[in-house]
């Protein structure tokens, strides 16, 4: 089936995905979706799927591979319709690989919304865009943008990472380390995004209730709440933590880590991994309702 690809929410603005946009990098967020989806327990809250009419039509923004939508549409009514956008179609798996219902087309979240999408979705469901953000005013205006997408009584979901509070733990095996590499890469990205770009990590419940939804509710749990996934966890974090060191290192600034002491700052952080020791984070899932 020839897919129809929706409408655009933008024109093109700059790329903002410093982790880049290779292959692998595809493959670890279809690795990343798996482990946070079972991690959370759900794909979707059941305040919010609880509650969706039989026609639904949902929208997923930075959508990235467009997994979400394929794996929503596989356990919801056949009815419903899934629209994923993303500012770059790199990672889009193969549009002949989609099931019916779902489109995937290019969308820039910090751009206006067209008028002829305002107003026509549903659900709206945000996963892991924290790194395209950085003040507590950026995220203010991207919720209030991509809210306006939502019929009145519309549910928006809201699934991102707070790495900034991430470090090492020392595991549960004897011989552990205490995971200090772990830690330091972490903090080193920490550190150069917060200087460099003003990241933050704000209350998802005071966004929502700062832009007028209704029925807030925040959801909050760690990353080791399953004790078996702390190795995935940890694999996906110095994945994402040096994938990022690497990348910002062709800035050349000064405190900016180089390529060699990266990779040799990886290493280190690998033998942590093996050791036992293990890295977390906390993962947040706001939803609020529009008013009817």
């Amino acid at each position: 089936m020839v897919q129809q690809t929706p409408p655009d929410i933008s024109s093109p603005s700059a790329e903002p995905y410093w982790l880049g946009r290779a292959s692998t990098e595809q493959k670890r967020l279809l690795s990343q979706h798996k482990i946070w989806t079972r991690s959370i327990g759900y794909l979707l809250p059941p305040s919010i799927s609880s509650n969706l009419p039989q026609n639904a039509r949902i929208a997923d923004i930075g959508t990235g591979t467009g997994i979400w939508p394929v794996e929503m549409s596989r356990v919801s009514p056949s009815t419903y319709s899934f629209h994923g956008f993303d500012i770059s179609d790199e990672q889009f798996l193969p549009a002949d690989s989609l099931p019916d219902n779902v489109t995937l087309g290019h969308g820039d979240f910090f751009a206006p919304i067209p008028a002829e999408l305002v107003g026509t979705f549903d659900l709206v469901n945000v996963r892991l865009i924290i790194i395209s953000l950085g003040p507590v005013a950026v995220w203010d205006r991207v919720l209030r943008n991509i809210a306006t997408l939502l019929k009145p009584g519309g549910a928006l979901c809201w699934t991102e990472g707070n790495f900034l509070v991430a470090r090492g733990y020392r595991g549960e095996d004897a011989g552990s380390s205490a995971g200090q590499h772990l830690t330091t890469g972490q903090l080193q990205l920490n550190n150069t995004l917060v200087k460099r770009f003003g990241y933050s990590f704000p209350s998802l419940r005071g966004l929502f209730e700062g832009a007028g939804l209704q029925r807030v509710q925040e959801d909050v749990l760690s990353t080791d709440r399953l004790p078996e996934q702390r190795g995935e966890f940890t694999d996906l974090g110095i994945g994402a933590v040096f994938g990022g060191l690497m990348n910002l290192a062709k800035v050349k600034e000064e405190g900016y880590w180089d390529e060699s002491e990266v990779q040799r700052r990886r290493e280190l952080a690998q033998g942590d991994r093996e050791s036992g020791a293990y890295l977390r984070w906390d993962i947040h899932i706001g939803v609020g309702f529009k008013t009817l």
